[in-house]
């Protein structure tokens, strides 16, 4: 993989390439099973499977709270745009 993009900068990717590429090649490494995390990594980069998944079930939550005006509303996290983490308990306070 080229270290460049169109645009003259590095890779979306590239660092969760490099680390990956040095599990696999690394001494230390005797299976493919302890690079798992790090390939991972390089794919969620690539793909992100795992950030539209949460992305959608906030959205449908958020949905779900204004249908039962119950919880945070989307509304909510606008107005109040500086907490919009500790409302969703994603921060403690």
């Amino acid at each position: 993989m080229q270290p460049y993009s169109r645009s003259g900068g590095t890779r979306k990717c590239f660092y969760e390439f490099q680390t990956l590429v040095a599990c696999y090649t690394s001494a230390d490494t005797s299976t493919k099973k302890e690079c798992t995390p790090q390939f991972d990594d390089y794919f969620e980069c690539l793909h992100g499977y795992k950030e539209r998944e949460r992305t959608r079930i906030m959205l449908q939550q958020l949905k779900e709270n204004e249908k039962t005006k119950n919880g945070v509303t989307a509304q909510d996290l606008f107005k109040a745009s500086g907490s919009v983490y500790e409302n969703l308990d994603l921060v403690k306070k």
